[in-house]
């Protein structure tokens, strides 16, 4: 017979905070819970989900947050599977970035409502966390990924968290905002964008990231490119094709992206028509930065 106890005790499990982690899932009880209940047996059943988490995430690599099939941001739950990045704790900077700038650009201006594009939304975890965040202020929402399986997590994601929301949204299968210039949006809103695309050199990926990351993490969702801006590059001509295209200048787009330091210098230089301007700072070089058209 296993107890609680008697597992959390055994010298085999050295990783003693992921197996508590996985008792918790499986049991649905409490840390404070199982303490209480140290004596009390675990069926054959749940033994059999704990011990064979335990042992992917040991032997095989595989994350704890695929393994439950679900991660903790801004204080909601998200579903992930290996088809999307998992969520850091530090995108939650991007998040308080919009809301924050949201707040000051309303209060200039009673009832505006603005468009939400979420570019590369993977699990849908910052358009959804914005929108949570900031009621009543989109009226459309676009969530674009060029994986339709992402897309398949990002609207299970939609589904479980939002309720009763009364405007425009879609799920697009698309590389990046190739969709904003293949037909005209209708919209006149002032367009706030959130990507948190690749910008991981590709050298410095497979030289530095952790082995479970390389080995069971989508490598496109991290890496772009010998400089990591690939995606950047590529994401800022295509909405400059749409605002040529459809004349759409007048309607803003204030775009809110993450990036290192010396990348912000490099797209300066290469974009002289944006504006860039960092907002937060994490793990001391990487920024969230907003970039709008230059008047």
């Amino acid at each position: 017979m296993t107890t609680y106890e008697s597992l959390l005790k055994n010298p085999d499990f050295k990783k003693k905070s992921v197996l508590e982690t996985l008792i918790k899932e499986y049991t649905h009880l409490t840390r404070e819970e199982i303490w209480i209940h140290l004596n009390d047996p675990i069926d054959e059943k749940t033994l059999q989900l704990i011990l064979d988490g335990y042992h992917q995430y040991i032997e095989d690599k595989k994350p704890l947050e695929y393994i439950v099939g679900h991660v903790d941001f801004f204080g909601k739950e998200f579903y992930v599977n290996e088809h999307t990045i998992i969520p850091r704790p530090e995108t939650e900077y991007m998040v308080r970035a919009v809301s924050n700038w949201i707040s000051i650009d309303t209060s200039k201006q009673q009832k505006k409502t603005y468009t939400l594009l979420d570019i590369g939304t993977w699990s849908g975890i910052l358009g959804i966390s914005v929108l949570l965040q900031n009621p009543d202020t989109f009226n459309q929402v676009f969530l674009s990924d060029i994986s339709e399986e992402a897309l398949e997590v990002a609207k299970k994601n939609w589904e479980r968290l939002i309720k009763n929301y009364q405007g425009e949204k879609q799920f697009l299968k698309s590389n990046l905002a190739d969709f904003l210039t293949n037909e005209k949006e209708e919209t006149s809103n002032h367009i706030i964008l959130v990507a948190n695309l690749p910008y991981i050199p590709d050298e410095t990926f497979d030289n530095n990231a952790l082995e479970n990351v390389q080995k069971r993490e989508p490598r496109l969702a991290f890496v772009g490119g010998d400089d990591g801006l690939d995606l950047y590059r590529e994401m800022f001509e295509q909405i400059a094709t749409r605002d040529a295209k459809h004349n759409t200048y007048k309607v803003p787009i204030t775009m809110f992206l993450e990036m290192m330091t010396r990348q912000i210098e490099i797209l300066k230089k290469e974009f002289d028509r944006l504006e860039f301007e960092e907002l937060e700072t994490f793990h001391f070089n990487i920024k969230i930065v907003k970039v709008q058209q230059k008047n």
